[in-house]
């Protein structure tokens, strides 16, 4: 199946950036694996004639050197997802778009890089009401909001929102990778 963006990740991020893609008029298709906490924002994308696989997730995707052409996911079997531009909107620790393990935290579905201090001793502070320093951890993207993998940058794989490293405003960088695939 062919698309112009296939989202992968269904909350607010995810839906912001598939939502103003619909309305600019690319096909999108978007793999929710779980609920979310944000219907409203389901709704209208759906409604904008968006496609959502709600229950789905994607399970890893086929690269041609430094761009990805498709995913497959659980539900689609050998079916694949075919994109120009894949968008990664996963989330941080809750909604599995990170990953912790005792010596070091990363993103399970590309092998994206992702940015941490490998000192886990610093990963949190004692102060449980003061932000944590795992707070900031994600994915590594360049200016445009590629991702990379192994120090190489996918020109057609967007990271926005929690799963990103640093402190992101999880609505504005979705819109943001929106205005660079006009």
């Amino acid at each position: 199946m062919k698309y112009d963006v296939v989202i992968i990740g269904g909350g607010l991020s995810g839906m912001t950036a598939g939502l103003e893609l619909q309305r600019k008029g690319f096909r999108t298709i978007a793999v929710a694996e779980g609920l979310s906490m944000h219907e409203t924002p389901r709704k209208a994308y759906t409604e904008a004639g968006g496609i959502l696989l709600s229950g789905d997730s994607v399970l890893g995707g086929t690269f041609s050197g430094d761009t990805l052409t498709s995913v497959r996911t659980r539900n689609l079997g050998e079916t694949r997802l075919e994109a120009d531009h894949f968008i990664l909107a996963t989330g941080k620790y809750y909604g599995g778009g990170l990953v912790s393990t005792e010596d070091r935290i990363y993103e399970p579905v590309f092998g994206c890089d992702v940015s941490y201090d490998p000192d886990r001793s610093r990963w949190c502070v004692r102060d449980f009401f003061a932000r944590q320093p795992f707070e900031n951890f994600g994915v590594r993207v360049d200016g445009d909001f590629h991702v990379y993998i192994n120090g190489q940058t996918i020109r057609n794989l967007y990271a926005v929102g929690e799963v990103l490293e640093g402190n992101v405003d999880i609505v504005e960088t979705a819109e943001a990778v929106c205005r660079r695939l006009q």
